[in-house]
């Protein structure tokens, strides 16, 4: 099963790094799959990142659409190149019990 994944833009030239396409099993816990696919998928920074992750969304949305408030599932924590933290709302669950085909990631912090 595949996931297409997109995210926010850092900085000018990560244009062509921003789409993605992650697979999983259908037993996966989303869990697992934030911390070791799509923590891994996401850029390198150097101080502590934390990301926003919606399900069934996607760059090509509307903003109003991409981000509400319904489809925010996690938060990832990365410190350089390392996933340091998930958090994860509504608690662990199987990746395909969304049944959806896209996530998006946005920038939601980032320490200086």
């Amino acid at each position: 099963m595949v996931i297409n994944i997109s995210r926010e833009s850092l900085c000018n030239g990560d244009d062509d790094q921003k789409r993605s396409s992650l697979e999983y099993q259908e037993n996966e816990m989303l869990s697992s799959f934030l911390r070791y696919k799509v923590a891994e998928y996401l850029p390198y920074t150097r101080e502590l990142t934390i990301w926003v992750v919606y399900m069934d969304s996607n760059e090509d949305q509307p903003v109003f659409e991409r981000e509400k408030p319904e489809k925010k599932v996690a938060f990832i924590h990365k410190v350089e190149n390392r996933c340091s933290k998930v958090e994860i709302r509504g608690g662990d669950r199987f990746v395909s019990s969304f049944g959806t085909t896209d996530l998006f990631c946005a920038l939601y912090r980032r320490s200086m």
